[in-house]
């Protein structure tokens, strides 16, 4: 019977994304890279505050705005950073050519 019922079981919305401990990936893995640094390197204070800083940071920049902006943000002003990680098809940003 409940394999007949998980057919129709819907998402809120259509565009729900996978979350980590409640939090979107994109903002999930520089709080638990910062969390992790500080329990690593016995600061456990400032990492947790460092982290609490840049959710914060992060959750305000992306107001009003989804996840693929930052990724986009990312892809335009740090190509360096993920040029072959996250868009692995599309071309580095640096190359940008003007068509007339």
């Amino acid at each position: 019977m409940d394999n007949k019922l998980d057919r129709y079981r819907f998402p809120k919305t259509l565009s729900e994304q996978s979350r980590f401990f409640g939090m979107p990936v994109d903002e999930a893995i520089p709080v638990l890279l910062l969390v992790g640094w500080g329990l690593m390197s016995q600061k456990n204070l400032f990492g947790i505050i460092s982290a609490a800083v840049v959710w914060f940071v992060i959750r305000s920049a992306k107001r009003g705005k989804g996840s693929m902006w930052l990724y986009n943000l990312m892809y335009w002003y740090l190509p360096w950073l993920n040029s072959k990680t996250v868009f692995k098809i599309l071309p580095d940003s640096s190359f940008r050519q003007w068509i007339k």
